[in-house]
């Protein structure tokens, strides 16, 4: 590092030749010339020699710990992934169920009216008097029936006509 010069690792360098021309012409004044050959300013450096036994050796449970924590994190995320797709096809299925409900819906909606407009009253006369060739009742074809002479209750009597069941009939008699 003297004289200006600065080594590398590898190379040196010669910091005079960039000098301004002012401190080049100072120098070159007060030293006395040379006439010799240029002289060599690289300095080579001894680069250490590395032996490959010297290399650093990998620890396999190391290395199988981070192959098992790979595996681990992968299956994860695998089963995340296969948790999701389930996910995915079931919201389908029920969408597709809910639009089939909808649908039969609409049409129990459709069928109900039908089944309401075919019961109604006006439906059964029009059929009635169409089809089956029936009328209204006029004042003429009705009567009228009169209930006040009061309710009457007739009892009919079995008439017995044989032993037996008169042997039944005391039997029964004996046991109520």
């Amino acid at each position: 590092m003297a004289n200006g010069m600065y080594m590398d690792a590898d190379r040196g360098y010669d910091l005079s030749l960039f000098e301004s021309e002012g401190n080049a012409a100072r120098k070159k004044k007060a030293a006395p010339k040379k006439t010799h050959a240029k002289k060599n300013n690289v300095i080579e450096l001894n680069m250490p020699v590395y032996d490959k036994s010297e290399r650093r050796k990998h620890n396999v449970g190391s290395i199988v710990l981070g192959f098992v924590c790979a595996a681990v994190i992968t299956l994860c995320v695998g089963f995340i992934i296969k948790g999701q797709v389930e996910l995915t096809e079931l919201n389908q299925q029920i969408a597709s169920a809910q639009v089939q409900l909808e649908e039969a819906k609409s049409e129990y909606t459709q069928m109900q009216a039908k089944m309401e407009a075919s019961l109604s009253t006006a439906a059964i006369e029009k059929y009635a008097q169409e089809n089956l060739g029936m009328s209204k009742a006029t004042a003429q074809q009705k009567e009228y029936i009169s209930l006040s002479e009061g309710d009457k209750a007739e009892v009919y009597l079995q008439k017995k006509s044989n032993v037996f069941t008169e042997i039944g009939d005391f039997l029964g008699s004996l046991w109520s």
